[in-house]
């Protein structure tokens, strides 16, 4: 049997809240499905790598997980790097494409081995557009 996935997002304030939001109102998803880590106004960095490993230890340990990170070299996804390994992948920079994208993979059963994160985090680059382009007759 091919192996599953879980999600964790982990962000700036509550930035991964209004995308647990979007989530639930897009797809249908609610927070059981996914987990979420904010780095809050005042928290020490030693505090907030401490809750990622607990959560990860508690909720994830042995399991496939993709991180969502907010801002590639902000302080979640730097605190999140130690945490790395062949049975997660972090992805920072994400949009509500991708994380639309990538829970739309996981309710549909796509498992482990056929996740393909380089083109899932190309297709959410391709979706961010300038709509005065295409309003003054030009592509979007």
């Amino acid at each position: 049997m091919k192996d599953a996935f879980d999600v964790l997002m982990i962000t700036h304030a509550g930035l991964c809240k209004g995308y647990a939001d979007a989530l639930k109102l897009i797809l249908d998803i609610d927070e059981d499905d996914f987990g979420t880590l904010s780095f809050e106004n005042g928290e020490s960095l030693d505090d907030f790598s401490e809750a990622i490993r607990a959560t990860i230890e508690e909720r994830y340990k042995d399991r496939n997980l993709v991180v969502l990170l907010d801002l590639p070299g902000g302080s979640p996804a730097n605190t999140a790097l130690p945490f790395m390994s062949s049975s997660r992948k972090l992805i920072a920079g994400v949009n509500l494409p991708l994380v639309l994208e990538i829970m739309a993979m996981k309710k549909s059963g796509t498992t482990w081995e056929e996740l393909d994160l380089d083109d899932t985090c190309k297709s959410a680059a391709q979706s961010i557009v300038l709509y005065n382009n295409f309003l003054n007759g030009g592509n979007v």
